[in-house]
């Protein structure tokens, strides 16, 4: 076998990448996750040490650099602390403020970074346009909120960890329980999803509330919207709701606004207003109230919108929301709940309209002196009057 000998004359300016990253991560992450672990260690373990914990860092600068949505390195930032290789501080509004890097560099090979007694994690600052000390202040303020180590819950696998592998080793603890009751984001949320289930929170669908908290790390009002989604869809399995909620993790979903526009993407009442008025594409904020006022707020059948739509494009030869929306309103108005309810208004307005125009038609009416009754006259009235008239002259 032949020797390669490889030369290079470059100067040595790079930053290192833990081998253990290589031999016990890398090949488990999702790609975009990767890009986003180098990105970071280039900003703390890169050759200019001026740049670490320095204020010109930000999700918007990490996202614009790796060409990806904020929302998704925000999804990498999750997956990465998942898989115990940092941890993440937010403020009161869900805002990254910090980022701590474990050093696997102090780690021995034989004992992987992602068990209790890591070393004492590398950090520095996140900012929005604030200074460091700015930054320093804000993660004090809020705190560390440390993300749950799976590793000794999930089976290693040669998979790419996801949040499926989360949710089936995840497990609730006194620990988590405590988090939880002592976050005053969440303090009323029991008793509101309480109100929502008609009962109480037990078993699997408390699981599903401290999973969403501290794993998907999920608002407040996120869990609530879940919750009061499912049930509406005459979901209330828990297993289902889970099922949603990994979904919604999965698209990097962070806001109730975002999770509503997601689920109408599989709504019915999308599905049609998109068939009957040729749109492709994602719906307008405009388009989205409308359909969310249609389905969520009026209740309306996706037959009914359907019908509304097809009259629409019948009438306008054109894609109108609002003539739908007018045709709706007098719907909901008038009580209209199906096609047979629309069959039966429309037979009783023809008739009226059949009526009304039998009026118009009518001969007597053709004058206004059409419906007094006319006098009848004997054959001695007639002459009576003809020699009275003879008689003036």
């Amino acid at each position: 076998m032949c020797t390669i000998g490889v030369e290079t004359k470059s100067k040595r300016s790079g930053t290192l990448i833990p081998d253990l990253f290589i031999d016990q991560y890398m090949t488990r992450l999702d790609g975009s996750f990767i890009r986003v672990y180098l990105y970071l260690l280039r900003h703390y373990f890169g050759s200019n040490p001026d740049r670490r914990d320095n204020a010109d860092f930000s999700i918007e600068a990490m996202a614009d650099s790796l060409g990806c949505m904020e929302k998704d390195a925000h999804r990498a930032l999750r997956g990465l602390a998942d898989a115990g290789l940092l941890t993440v501080s937010l403020d009161r509004d869900k805002h990254v403020t910090g980022i701590k890097l474990v050093d696997l560099f102090e780690v021995p090979a034989e004992a992987p970074a992602r068990n209790a007694s890591a070393p004492a994690a590398v950090s520095f600052a996140v900012s929005s346009g604030a200074t460091a000390a700015e930054n320093a202040a804000a993660r004090t303020a809020a705190g560390t909120r440390k993300v749950a180590d799976t590793a000794n819950e999930a089976e290693e696998t040669d998979e790419t960890p996801d949040y499926r592998t989360m949710e089936r080793a995840f497990s609730v603890d006194n620990d988590m329980i405590a988090r939880f009751s002592d976050d005053s984001e969440y303090k009323d949320l029991p008793g509101a999803l309480e109100g929502i289930l008609a009962g109480q929170l037990t078993g699997d669908w408390f699981r599903l509330m401290l999973f969403a908290y501290d794993r998907l790390h999920f608002s407040a009002d996120l869990i609530y919207f879940l919750f009061e989604y499912c049930i509406e869809i005459g979901k209330r399995d828990a297993r289902y709701m889970t099922r949603v909620a990994i979904g919604w993790a999965e698209n990097a979903i962070s806001s109730v606004d975002e999770a509503k526009i997601h689920v109408l993407e599989f709504d019915d009442i999308s599905r049609v207003v998109r068939e009957q008025f040729g749109l492709r594409g994602n719906f307008g904020k405009v388009q989205l109230d409308y359909i969310l006022r249609w389905g969520r707020e009026w209740k309306l059948s996706a037959a009914l919108v359907c019908e509304a739509c097809r009259r629409t494009v019948q009438n306008t030869a054109k894609s109108d929301f609002r003539y739908a929306n007018t045709i709706l309103a007098d719907w909901y108005q008038k009580g209209i709940r199906s096609l047979e309810d629309v069959a039966a208004a429309d037979g009783e307005h023809a008739a009226k309209k059949s009526a009304s125009a039998g009026r118009k038609s009518d001969p007597g009416r053709a004058n206004r002196f059409g419906d007094h009754a006319q006098r009848e006259y004997s054959e001695s009235e007639y002459s009576s009057l003809e020699l009275a008239m003879r008689n003036r002259h």
